[in-house]
């Protein structure tokens, strides 16, 4: 048989972090950095070549739940060789890089099962599955907004209430023309599922309500500029959003950056960045920033020893064989 691949982005949540989870406003952009899928041929039995290693059904929760979804919806998968391969950027020195490997690998091996078994490429259907799939293996936790990433591209995003209910939010949104953006990875990976659930915890007590509310109020006057493809309108209230949410962490005792990180944040924007910001959690193992022009940030970033991973805004999931 011909081989069939499709292939899906890796993501930068910059508007909406944590908040995503409680059904707030995000967007968050589609990156060049894509994890690929390709059914080699029929085999016996079904086996998985991935960045990782090899595997059979049983041996990878990511593998085995997307299996599951697709038995149940679709049919059974049997004697097949699979690929599932990361760019290099995903993992550096041994570490996640934050960029959304999973559910780029999430919906490209859903995309790819789904094609071949019925042969028909509906996104909808493939967002659907992926999203399940996603919320199986992290067990509930997690608002959907990478799934939804990898399947459409940058996306202005709202959570759903249950996956089955299918009353996710979503619109696709490309940033501005004209601006660069890269990632700083620090050399360490942060616990996202630790951190949103420590966040959950605390969403309903008073104290934090109201500030959660002018994150949100925010985010969304920032959602509304970037559809307008009016960035230096964006940017201010991109910065207060985080502000508050930085407070929201300091005061659980779970901070976001460290002094350290924000010195780098600071000293990025004096060189040229219109924001520079920890993505997504949080939790130190990145650093985003975009601008006009980067390369005074990438040249600080390199003598500090940050590992700088240039990159470009990229469509969603598509077939490439």
């Amino acid at each position: 048989m011909k081989t069939l691949t499709f292939s899906s982005p890796g993501k930068i949540l910059w508007i909406g972090s944590y908040t995503v989870v409680f059904g707030g406003i995000s967007h968050s952009i589609a990156i060049d950095k894509r994890v690929r899928c390709s059914i080699l041929g029929e085999g016996n039995g079904v086996r998985f070549h991935t960045s990782y290693g090899d595997f059979l059904p049983g041996q990878n929760k990511l593998i085995d739940s997307v299996i599951s979804v697709i038995k149940e919806k679709v049919g059974d998968v049997k004697n097949l060789e699979i690929s599932l391969i990361n760019d290099t950027e995903f993992l550096i020195e041994g570490r996640k890089t934050g960029l959304g490997s999973s559910s780029a690998a999430t919906v490209s091996l859903t995309a790819c099962l789904y094609y071949y078994l019925t042969g028909k490429l509906d996104l909808n259907e493939i967002h659907y599955l992926s999203q399940k799939a996603n919320i199986f293996r992290q067990r509930g936790i997690g608002s959907g907004f990478d799934i939804a990433t990898a399947v459409y591209g940058s996306v202005v995003y709202r959570r759903f209430s249950d996956v089955e209910s299918k009353d996710w939010s979503i619109e696709v949104t490309p940033i501005p023309e004209g601006y660069e953006m890269i990632m700083g990875f620090t050399g360490r990976s942060a616990d996202t599922v630790n951190l949103v659930t420590e966040f959950t915890k605390i969403k309903e007590k008073p104290e934090f309500k109201e500030i959660f509310e002018m994150i949100e109020q925010e985010n969304e006057m920032a959602v509304k500029y970037i559809k307008r493809k009016d960035m230096i309108s964006a940017y201010p209230h991109i910065k207060l959003a985080r502000s508050y949410l930085e407070l929201v962490a300091k005061r659980t005792g779970f901070p976001l950056m460290s002094e350290n990180e924000k010195r780098i944040i600071k000293e990025s924007e004096k060189r040229g960045a219109l924001i520079a910001l920890s993505p997504g959690a949080g939790g130190g193992d990145s650093i985003f920033a975009i601008g006009e022009c980067l390369n005074e940030v990438s040249t600080l970033w390199e003598r500090i020893g940050i590992k700088v991973i240039k990159v470009k805004e990229d469509m969603g999931l598509k077939k490439d064989a």
